[in-house]
């Protein structure tokens, strides 16, 4: 069927459809079968002829617009797609009926993103409807003034952020990352080469020696993933506070409470922030508090907690590498207090993180994904702006192979970091040096 001809019928199959479902209650089945008879009746009525093989992929394509998320559909049902990208697809100037052409979709899979052109929008406003729906499911408006906006889909199951013109000049865009329904263990991870086993130990080690942890990577290194496989390892009976902004930490601890930021609403109000959320965690008895994520002055009160009466708590943070990681975690404190000086703010990030850990995470060319640094942090010495640090572990590339798989081996540095064995010897958390001389 001619591309143009199946675009209208689809626009006019979507309005008659609409307009009856206004004047009756329906659930899916009968939605389903209401579109198959408007789309049969449309047909007819315009002269077009669709045979079996042309009605089923319309009608569906139709009644997923209606039920589900439209032609994301199958990539949302595909376990191996783990992001779909859909791009605006910039100002048509050929067809000066449409303002924008067609969207684009790409995919993630194994780590890798590939264009799907058998995922097809009709028009950018296709797009546009899946987004108002992401955003009513939601709560959310979208609009000129709330052009852009993050949520979760229904379940959980996956998280959908969006721009839509003014601020998105060749058309709406969305972007959907889904969670895998099972949490992946640290057996899981060794089992696919994110880390060697001397350190998959030893990182367990300092959880349960209740070591401070930070883990730093770049956007979907993985970096929540290995938050998760690590929570395994928090004892028994030990009581979890987590703070995200939108909930995907799959955390596999057995006595957990989850807290959710909350954006304003369209009057402006009812804003709950991440500052306000760690405060509130403190007086809520946890042992541990994990926030998904620091990205701004939420840090201070985080490293405060560390500090204080609550050891063993994590974090993650967007980074290139360990030192760049604390170099960012000294800027989100200076947003806290702009008055604090250079030497204090290292003074407290070094406090908080002794006998504490960075790891770190990267997605490699290939897709893969490894942890590529653990490095300790170390007492400030008086005077100091300079956070010390020992790297633990090392991942060493060595190049990629006939195939396009990296090629690298993990290292151990040969340094005891005596800090981290301290807090081990204190809880009474076994501490074995062969972690770091290899055999």
């Amino acid at each position: 069927m001619d591309r143009s001809v199946e675009r209208a019928l689809k626009t006019v199959v979507r309005e008659e459809v609409a307009l009856r479902l206004r004047s009756q209650q329906a659930g899916p089945s009968a939605v389903e079968t209401l579109v198959r008879d408007v789309v049969g009746q449309v047909a007819f009525d315009r002269g077009v002829p669709l045979s079996p093989y042309d009605l089923e992929p319309l009608a569906k394509g139709i009644v997923d617009d209606f039920l589900r998320y439209g032609p994301l559909q199958p990539l949302l049902d595909d376990p191996s797609v783990t992001e779909i990208m859909v791009n605006g697809g910039g100002v048509d100037e050929a067809d000066p009926e449409l303002p924008f052409r067609a969207p684009v979709v790409y995919v993630e899979r194994a780590g890798l993103i590939e264009r799907r052109p058998d995922i097809v929008f009709d028009d950018a406003e296709h797009l546009r409807r899946i987004i108002n729906k992401i955003a009513e499911q939601a709560g959310m408006r979208c609009d000129e003034t709330h052009a852009m906006g993050c949520a979760m889909l229904p379940g959980g199951r996956a998280r959908a952020t969006y721009v839509v013109p003014p601020i998105a000049p060749d058309g709406p865009a969305l972007n959907v990352r889904t969670f895998s329904e099972g949490m992946l263990s640290m057996r899981d991870l060794l089992s696919v080469g994110a880390l060697p086993a001397a350190m998959a130990d030893f990182l367990c080690a300092a959880v349960q020696a209740r070591c401070p942890i930070v883990i730093s990577g770049g956007t979907g290194s993985g970096k929540t993933t290995l938050l998760g496989a690590l929570s395994g390892f928090i004892p028994e009976g030990e009581r979890v506070i987590t703070i995200e902004d939108t909930p995907e930490l799959r955390l596999q601890a057995s006595h957990v409470e989850r807290m959710q930021t909350r954006e304003a609403n369209v009057e402006g109000e009812g804003a709950v922030g991440m500052r306000e959320l760690v405060a509130l965690s403190l007086r809520r008895r946890p042992d541990r508090i994990i926030v998904g994520e620091c990205r701004g002055a939420e840090a201070y009160d985080m490293l405060q907690a560390m500090q204080t009466d609550h050891p063993g708590s994590m974090t993650t943070i967007h980074a290139n590498d360990p030192s760049n990681a604390l170099s960012r975690l000294r800027t989100m404190v200076g947003y806290a207090d702009g008055d604090l000086s250079r030497e204090v703010i290292a003074q407290q990030i070094a406090e908080s993180l002794q006998g504490g850990l960075v790891v770190h995470v990267e997605r490699m060319r290939d897709g893969t994904r490894k942890v590529t640094s653990v490095v300790s942090v170390d007492p400030l010495p008086e005077g100091s702006t300079v956070i010390p640090r020992a790297e633990l572990f090392a991942y060493d590339i060595e190049g990629v192979d006939a195939n396009g798989w990296v090629v690298g081996a993990w290292r151990p540095c040969g340094v005891q970091p005596q800090a981290v064995k301290e807090r081990m010897r204190a809880a009474g958390v076994p501490f074995d040096p062969a972690w770091f001389f290899g055999s």
